[in-house]
Order: structure tokens, then sequence, then C-alpha cells
């Protein structure tokens, strides 16, 4: 089916446009936003896994030689630190918008940390099973990641339109 073109006086929307637009990320990061993503999200990962790894040398700490577990430790808190540092420039060099969406994840992240902390505790106050000291920052985590695709996903169909 053949469609004529947009006159100069419809916009996107009127011309069918905004409904073939689907959320993408290409609209809210330029390269160097993308570039300092992706450098961000290695460092994330590496961190991850040194943690998993100190994690392991720590429970095998007997039969594994002495100072193995410390450098581990070590080296996951250096990979944390370096993310870090990684997540703000991201952040110092990202626009208005992308900046807004992060400030709200990490916004999220926090209030959900903090609720969880909060109420877990009478939960398992109720018979819910004991989790670990770690299990506040896995929250955080994973509400910031969620807050952060979900206004990705809000605010990249505006802007690709």
């Amino acid at each position: 089916m053949n469609r004529p073109p947009p006159q100069a006086s419809q916009s996107g929307a009127d011309a069918g446009e905004a409904s073939r637009a689907e959320p993408d990320c290409k609209g809210l990061f330029t390269a160097r936003d993308a570039e300092h993503r992706r450098r961000t999200n290695r460092w994330m990962l590496g961190a991850a896994l040194a943690y998993l790894v100190a994690s392991a040398a720590l429970r095998w700490r007997e039969s594994i030689p002495r100072p193995l577990p410390w450098i581990c430790v070590g080296l996951a808190l250096v990979l944390a630190v370096l993310a870090i540092r990684s997540y703000r420039i991201f952040l110092r060099g990202a626009d208005e918008l992308l900046r807004k969406i992060q400030t709200e994840a990490l916004g999220l992240g926090f209030a959900s940390g903090a609720v969880f902390s909060i109420l877990y505790p009478l939960l398992e106050g109720l018979g819910a099973p004991e989790v670990g000291a770690n299990a506040t920052a896995l929250v955080m985590m994973l509400a910031w990641g969620a807050g952060s695709w979900l206004g990705t996903r809000r605010y990249s169909a505006a802007v690709s339109v």
C-alpha cells in the first residue's frame, strides 16, 4: 500500500511514524556517552567478577596460600573504586536528560534499599528466611538497573520521534 509522502505541515506523529518508534538508546546516547557507558559497564563487570573470586578465596582460605585472599579482596576494592570513578565520568559528560534518567534510577535504587533494609528484619521476625548483609546492596543495584532501563525506555521513545 503506497502512502503519500507527509506534507510539510504534517508532523512525524501525523504521518504514522510515532507508532513505529521502538525504545532504544540511540537517541539518548552520543558516541562519547555510549563509550563512557561501555567503559563503566566493563569496570562494573570486572569488580563483580573480582568480588566473586574474593568470596571464593575467603571461603576456601584454609586450602590456599595465606596472602591470596587479601590480594583478591584488595583487587575487588580497587576495581569497585575504578567502577565508581568511571560512572562519575559518565555522569559528568552526559546531557541533562541522561543525568535525569540516572538520577531517578539512583533514587529508586536508594529508596528500594532503604525500605528493604528497614522492613525485611520485621519480615524475618515473622518467619521469612534470613538473608545476608549483601541483600540490601543487591536490592539497590537491581532497582537502580530497573530504574535506568525504565527511564531509558520512557524517554527514548520521545527522543526518537
